[in-house]
């Protein structure tokens, strides 16, 4: 799941908490990949302009593992040489796997809602690129030019739909934990970078006022959303 890193990356510059029970997280990873061998796993978010390092370990003959306590649950970054891709640090035997392009968190109930939703959205920014290549295709098969602008304009109308359906749905299933937080901001991070000041979009302004108080009070998204008033 080559896209993960890329569309989540910016999720590591901010850590976001909620209080919980959790105690201690466990983390086994194994990789096929012979490049990571003898490189070191991080797990790490940025805190202002300072990294901050939660644990560590060498990856020997593709497999790591990590320990630690933990007062509440939190989305950081696992970082390995030039991979890198997201975890919820919860209670319970966190299991990671790299194979090739894919990478994959399994084993708690947090971890497995994150990627069974970036596997989907992976899926859909797919299809999206390859839309250019389709048009191409088409045109070179022989078909007229306006008669495929209109069928791709469709197309990506249809895809791009489906995407904010699936992101607003998945913060809105999950306003009481920490990915609801998460891929909001993620959402405000696109928008800022897209119109270089702090706004938002109807997507952002639906789920906004969707959201219970508590989901509004996270400080980082009040934040952000009194830096658009």
């Amino acid at each position: 799941m080559g896209k993960i890193y890329l569309a989540i990356s910016v999720l590591a510059m901010c850590l976001f908490s909620f209080s919980s029970c959790a105690d201690s997280y466990s983390i086994t990873g194994t990789s096929l990949q012979s490049m990571f061998d003898s490189k070191m796993a991080f797990l790490e978010y940025h805190k202002g302009e300072k990294l901050v390092k939660i644990d560590s370990c060498e990856i020997v003959h593709g497999k790591f593992s990590m320990t630690g306590s933990l007062d509440s649950v939190m989305c950081v970054m696992l970082n390995m040489g030039e991979a890198s891709m997201p975890v919820v640090l919860e209670k319970g035997n966190i299991t990671v796997s790299v194979q090739n392009a894919m990478m994959k968190v399994e084993g708690t109930p947090l971890n497995e809602k994150l990627y069974t939703f970036l596997m989907s959205r992976d899926s859909l920014t797919m299809q999206l690129a390859e839309l250019p290549k389709r048009e191409a295709e088409l045109i070179l098969g022989g078909m007229n030019y306006d008669e495929v602008s209109v069928e791709m304009a469709e197309d990506e109308a249809e895809l791009r739909s489906a995407l904010d359906k699936l992101e607003t749905n998945f913060i809105v299933d999950n306003f009481d934990n920490v990915l609801g937080v998460t891929w909001f901001l993620e959402l405000c991070n696109t928008a800022y970078l897209h119109f270089g000041y702090p706004t938002t979009t109807p997507q952002i302004d639906e789920i906004y006022g969707r959201a219970p108080e508590s989901f509004r009070n996270n400080s980082s998204i009040r934040e952000y959303m009194d830096s658009v008033k």
